[in-house]
């Protein structure tokens, strides 16, 4: 409330003596003669009398529905079904629209792969040996691998050569050759030392080549054990005697050569650390080749584990935002608006806009210097700007845990709920007055009556009762409300007082 300011000067005075105010009667001077010129000057009266004070606090707002939610897909991709219309209610739950899926379809089989490749990579990494050992015997006559490599277990790392045996081609016909198998022992004839060595069938050529003058030629591959005295380019015959003592005998003597190259095979995956064995070397079989570099494979091993969690991550995320293609309404209410089209992808305006329309609130913008006196609890006259002067009752049931700044001040959202019912709609403009606090039966004079000295103190004027005069005299006050003040002492019921401030409030 304005304090109120006395104003006592002549030129007032006689503005105010032209009518009444609150029903004040008035105090008139004493006649002046044509002797006595001045008039001493008329002030209206207020009557100490007994009634209701209260205190409020008024403040701007608007009318709020009980829920208002504002509908946004979480799934990307456009409308496939609208279900419902503007203007139409809902329940909690019920589906509004559905989204097309088929992309995030897409990104799911794209993660099933990478989720497959990762368990793939992590269990090859899981089989990793901490060495490769030759499987086989033999000297070594190619390394392929170098320090740091990669290998797989499919990989050929050492090329070996069996130096205690050498092999030899015996030529066939095709009737004949239909008697050997391998690993059928037969007789190496050697034509320059004239004797026999024992050998083993390796292969048969089942197919045969044409040669010219002689019929289909198939070739027998024969092992021998190397004797001392038979070297690689020694000629001899393949001879085999059959069941009833036929003998067959190979065509054309052939040389004697190295037997084929032996592969070692890698065995594991993982990354060579160190090479034990070089060109020329005898290896025997379980002899350690190769030492792998098992720190890598450890942080490879941590990697992997890694991408595959975050892919299973991705793929559980994917699933969830699929299942949520369905977008339903979070609150029951009233489709207030709807954005979305069917084909069409939704933009970044809501989607739809769902309020609960059973019950409606006003909420106060209270500022910054007045909500430490809102209470939850308090009356509240609301006056809604459609409704004209027509007060509403209300009161107020939260108070906000912070502000909003609104231009240079602090705005305050009290929310007030409204005990009367009438037509009132979302976004309705009005302004309160909050009660917060409120005397009834005491005895008030009016605001524009008192001038306030601080709290529990003020002054009215009254007649001098010698002179006439306005004079000052010290009351107590309680509260001050808009249009009375409290009075608790210092003027009984039924007394006058000056009103000599006009201003009003």
């Amino acid at each position: 409330m304005n304090k109120k300011k006395w104003i006592i000067i002549a030129t007032v005075v006689a503005v105010l003596g032209g009518g009444s105010y609150y029903g004040y009667s008035y105090f008139k001077g004493e006649e002046v003669t044509e002797e006595n010129p001045e008039e001493k000057p008329t002030f209206p009266t207020a009557v100490v009398e007994r009634g209701d004070v209260k205190k409020t606090i008024n403040s701007a707002g608007t009318v709020e529905a009980k829920a208002r939610e504002e509908v946004k897909p979480e799934l990307n991709g456009k409308v496939q079904r609208v279900l419902v219309k503007e203007g139409q209610s809902v329940k909690k739950g019920d589906v509004l629209f559905t989204i097309d899926s088929s992309d995030a379809q897409l990104e799911i089989q794209k993660l099933e792969l990478e989720i497959l490749k990762a368990k793939k990579e992590l269990s090859e990494i899981k089989q990793k040996k901490d060495n490769i050992k030759a499987t086989k015997e033999g000297k070594v006559i190619d390394v392929l691998v170098e320090e740091g490599q990669d290998v797989r277990p499919e990989q050929v790392v050492v090329k070996l050569a069996n130096t205690d045996y050498l092999k030899i081609i015996g030529q066939f016909t095709s009737y004949e050759s239909e008697r050997f198998s391998v690993g059928q022992k037969v007789k190496v004839f050697i034509p320059t030392s004239m004797y026999f060595v024992d050998g083993v069938v390796t292969e048969v050529d089942r197919i045969g080549e044409k040669v010219e003058g002689a019929g289909g030629i198939h070739n027998v591959e024969v092992l021998v054990k190397k004797p001392g005295d038979i070297y690689v380019g020694d000629k001899g015959e393949v001879q085999f005697t059959d069941d009833k003592g036929l003998l067959y005998v190979s065509r054309n003597q052939k040389e004697f050569q190295l037997p084929d190259e032996i592969e070692v095979l890698a065995g594991t995956y993982g990354k060579i650390g160190k090479i034990n064995v070089k060109k020329d070397d005898v290896i025997k079989v379980g002899q350690q080749l190769f030492k792998m570099d098992m720190e890598a494979s450890g942080m490879e091993l941590m990697e992997k584990e890694l991408a595959l969690k975050g892919s299973l991550l991705n793929m559980e995320q994917k699933k969830r935002e699929i299942a949520k293609n369905q977008v339903t309404a979070p609150i029951s209410g009233v489709i207030t608006k709807l954005g979305v089209k069917q084909g069409e992808a939704p933009g970044s305006e809501p989607a739809a806009i769902i309020m609960d329309t059973t019950s409606v609130y006003f909420m106060a913008a209270v500022g910054e210097l007045d909500i430490p006196q809102i209470k939850v609890g308090q009356k509240v006259d609301v006056y809604v700007y459609a409704f004209g002067t027509e007060p509403f009752k209300g009161k107020v049931i939260e108070l906000p845990k912070e502000g909003k700044k609104e231009e240079k001040e602090v705005r305050f959202a009290v929310k007030v709920e409204l005990l009367d019912k009438a037509d009132f709609k979302h976004g309705m403009t009005g302004d309160n007055d909050i009660i917060v606090a409120q005397a009834q039966n005491v005895l008030r004079l009016p605001s524009n009556a008192v001038e306030i000295l601080g709290p529990g103190q003020g002054t009215v004027m009254v007649k001098d009762p010698s002179t006439g005069d306005p004079m000052p005299k010290e009351v107590e006050t309680g509260i001050e409300g808009y249009d009375f003040i409290e009075i608790k002492g210092g003027l009984n019921e039924g007394e006058e007082v000056l009103v000599t401030n006009s201003d009003g409030m």
